[in-house]
């Protein structure tokens, strides 16, 4: 009797400790992705999970011609856009395709999940791509070359100018890899102070001499070759100069 007194108990115990610990956990863990998915005011469809570490997930965006992919959502920071759902059996694709967005405005740098059948991102139809703070936008690219590329997610046939602007914003470039900074001849515009604070890193352009839409001062203390033919590929990292 002593014993399957002790067993009963223990299983009593076993059942309350069980029960403690659910209750004790957060229940948001348990929810589904889909019950995390929220919808922001100006249109932006995303997922957070106030379960996890990970950032903000953009799932989709507004449907309008200038566009700003927001650095933060709900004080949470967008860590990537488009999405690969791993699902019970299947995967899931959440691919952002901005089909009217003729302006699009970059002013952090977040993940674009790209494989080799599906394009997760695409914006098929811009004219302008401006990128604030192009150095902070780039700050954990490991690459030795640096292009100023024209597209974001899928590269596409046309090639629309692009913009090179600074915000007020402080940032480090401690951890700042690149040396060398391609600008080819898309990039209209470079305002003073995008590339303020680098050393020893040499800008090359496509350019013979500066555009009038590139300010006095606009490369910092970088040195700056002129002329040069630049060749790219499908990604920025793929890069060749002559």
């Amino acid at each position: 009797m002593k014993i399957k007194f002790i067993k009963v108990v223990s299983s009593i115990l076993s059942l309350i400790f069980v029960g403690t610990l659910l209750s004790s956990c957060d229940t948001k863990i348990w929810k589904q992705f889909e019950d995390w998915v929220k919808t922001t005011d100006d249109g932006f469809i995303y997922y957070y999970n106030d379960g996890s570490k990970d950032g903000v997930y953009i799932l989709d965006i507004p449907d309008v011609e200038e566009l700003t992919i927001p650095e933060y959502i709900d004080g949470k920071r967008v860590v990537e856009l488009g999405h690969l759902r791993m699902e019970t059996g299947y995967l899931k694709n959440y691919c952002v395709v901005g089909t009217n967005t003729k302006k699009l405005t970059i002013q952090h740098q977040f993940d674009i999940r790209y494989d080799q059948t599906i394009n997760y991102v695409d914006f098929p139809n811009l004219t302008n791509l401006t990128f604030i703070d192009f150095l902070y936008c780039n700050q954990s690219y490991s690459g030795n070359d640096l292009l100023v590329p024209h597209y974001i997610g899928k590269r596409n046939s046309n090639v629309p100018t692009v913009e090179l602007r600074k915000s007020d914003r402080e940032y480090s470039l401690e951890n700042f890899k690149a040396k060398v900074i391609i600008i080819p001849d898309y990039v209209e515009t470079i305002e003073a102070g995008v590339f303020d604070g680098l050393t020893d890193v040499t800008i090359k352009t496509s350019y013979e001499t500066k555009p009038e839409g590139w300010a006095d001062g606009w490369n910092g203390n970088c040195e700056v070759v002129w002329g040069e033919e630049i060749t790219y590929l499908y990604y920025y990292d793929w890069i060749k100069t002559t």
